[in-house]
């Protein structure tokens, strides 16, 4: 038992990033992730054969993972529907001390556009595409694993495939771009003077924020520069007195932690327009249940 518990602590060493970010791309939640990871290495932990024996440890331990998370999709998507407001997903969020050479998580497919639009796939499709794309499982191989045949496999994933059928490379911003914009956004909300920020907004900019009926925010999606702008303008005014913003990286990317007393309170991460490398989305999630697992000082 001690040797296979110290081969089970290497393993999770080794690949947690990895673990966790095919469960997060499952979920779009950070801490069911976390949460399914534990227990999983948990179950390994307790198993009387020695990693040793099995082929393929790192396959053999994510087909684990997927039908812990293909479980727990299918039950979250039922909760969703009785969510108040947009439900977005949990932000994975990093200090600044960051070289955007060295990710901790090494895949633009964990960028929070892209975990958003991933939620327009069904619990099937959702699964199906990880699998391929993340795992780079063959088609028979993901058959088997959902118990449907392979023509349906192929189908579910061009279906998927469509769905998700956005180019990665709209993400590339320069990143001093980025980070000039990002440090606009926080004086312009520290200052309450959103105007200063128009610019760097589209015409069309849109705003979704995710309060969860935990905090007030708006219920729907918030479109136009102008009605965006209104929005931050009392976010700025009324929320975010004895508050303070701070740069950080959010799924990879440049973002906004708000702060109350060293306190998580709010999360900001962006969207952007390549051509005029101006902000095209903004996510804003305040409930705190997406929040209390970030530790950012």
């Amino acid at each position: 038992m001690g040797q296979n518990s110290l081969d089970v602590n290497e393993l999770y060493k080794l690949y947690r990033s990895y673990f966790i970010s095919i469960a997060y791309k499952m979920l779009g939640s950070i801490s069911d992730a976390e949460d399914i990871l534990h227990d999983t290495f948990i179950k390994l932990q307790m198993k009387e054969v020695h990693l040793t024996d099995i082929n393929n440890i790192k396959s053999y331990v994510n087909r684990m993972i997927v039908n812990r998370c293909i479980n727990e999709l299918q039950s979250s998507r039922k909760k969703r529907e009785t969510y108040v407001g947009t439900w977005l997903p949990e932000p994975i969020v990093q200090d600044m001390k960051w070289d955007p050479s060295e990710k901790i998580i090494q895949d633009d497919q964990l960028y929070y556009t892209f975990v958003i639009l991933m939620e327009k796939l069904s619990a099937t499709e959702r699964t199906v595409y990880v699998l391929k794309e993340a795992l780079d499982l063959k088609h028979n191989e993901i058959a088997d694993l959902l118990n449907i045949t392979e023509m349906n496999c192929r189908k579910v994933f061009s279906r998927a495939t469509k769905k998700m059928s956005i180019s990665i490379g709209e993400e590339y911003i320069p990143y001093e771009i980025q980070q000039d914009h990002i440090t606009r956004f926080i004086s312009a909300l520290s200052r309450g003077n959103v105007q200063e920020i128009s610019e760097i907004l589209t015409s069309d900019v849109t705003l979704i924020a995710d309060g969860g009926g935990n905090v007030v925010t708006a219920i729907n999606q918030i479109i136009s520069k102008k009605r965006v702008l209104s929005l931050l303008s009392a976010i700025a005014t009324k929320f975010f007195k004895g508050k303070k913003a701070q740069a950080v990286i959010v799924n990879n990317q440049p973002g906004v932690l708000i702060l109350k007393d060293e306190e998580v309170v709010g999360v900001f991460s962006f969207a952007w327009k390549q051509n005029t490398n101006q902000i095209e989305q903004i996510f804003y999630v305040v409930n705190p249940d997406k929040l209390k697992y970030i530790t950012i000082r």
